[in-house]
């Protein structure tokens, strides 16, 4: 299938891309870097695209993917140092690799629930058509998901974080040469618990994850120009929260993810609905003789 074969590419080139995104800011090439996270955001949001008008599928092998290359960087003997690149091998430790396969695995649930919304959407507002044409009948009101929005953003801020958080302290000493694994996969597990629950939220509303994965990108600036406007205000904070992350690259990619797959689950649901539409409609109009 093609959203399986995008599912397995869509790892590897959006970690190259975050790894070379990462190097320019070191180097100060701003021009560069911004080429670069743009190219991020257009093959992130093209990935979603093509889950969201034909299966969720994708999504989860991306995360999965992930996962293996996960699997593989921890069961190696010099972890982060064995890649291969020289961009990878400063990426790992920022533990851009268990964000994408979180994100991923959570927003391919997610968009499989907001695509069964938008179906369940469209049979009440048949329904509801069909009682407001009654005689004497007074339609009851389609069900507000205001509820749904206003909680959205706190729930999917307050995971996604502590994701990032727990990531962002306990996760490069389990990636450095020779380090143990024992209790140390505890936070990075938790983590990724977390990071999948955020994008799982989509599957009711996906403001949280697009207005969260928005602040996330807007929070990586000050270091990601570090090299280029070193006088912006908020640098040194990141230095101290990210002691691993200089370039701030895993809020930029973490950003990154969140909205596209915000919007991936948005169209998802407006697929399943006029889909849904669609097919109830043509039951409803008898063939012509």
């Amino acid at each position: 299938m093609l959203t399986a074969a995008v599912g397995v590419v869509l790892p590897p080139l959006t970690l190259a891309l975050a790894g070379a995104t990462a190097q320019a800011s070191t180097a100060g090439q701003l021009l560069r870097m911004i080429v670069l996270g743009l190219l991020t955001l257009l093959l992130s949001a093209l990935a979603q695209w093509l889950f969201a008008v034909r299966s969720s599928l994708g999504g989860l092998v991306g995360g999965v993917v992930a996962l293996v290359a996960q699997a593989i960087i921890l069961l190696s003997l010099e972890r982060a140092a064995a890649a291969p690149f020289e961009w990878a091998r400063s990426l790992i430790p920022t533990g851009a690799v268990l964000i994408v396969a979180g994100l991923l695995l959570g927003g391919s649930w997610g968009m499989r629930r907001a695509r069964r919304a938008g179906r369940a959407e469209a049979r009440l507002s048949v329904r509801l058509g069909a009682s407001d044409r009654k005689l004497g009948v007074t339609p009851a009101a389609p069900p507000s998901r205001r509820r749904d929005h206003v909680i959205s953003f706190p729930l999917t801020a307050v995971a996604v974080g502590a994701g990032l958080a727990l990531l962002a302290v306990g996760y490069a000493p389990l990636v450095s040469p020779g380090a143990s694994l024992g209790g140390a996969l505890l936070e990075p597990a938790l983590a990724l618990v977390l990071l999948a629950l955020g994008t799982t939220l989509t599957g009711r509303s996906t403001l949280g994850a697009r207005v969260t994965g928005a602040l996330l990108a807007l929070f990586s600036l000050p270091a990601m120009l570090a090299q280029v406007w070193p006088q912006l205000p908020g640098a040194g904070l990141l230095a101290r929260l990210l002691p691993h992350d200089p370039t701030g690259i895993s809020l930029l990619l973490a950003g990154t993810v969140l909205v596209t797959v915000g919007w991936g689950a948005h169209l998802a649901r407006r697929r399943g609905r006029a889909g849904e539409l669609a097919e109830l409609h043509s039951r409803e109009t008898p063939p012509h003789v």
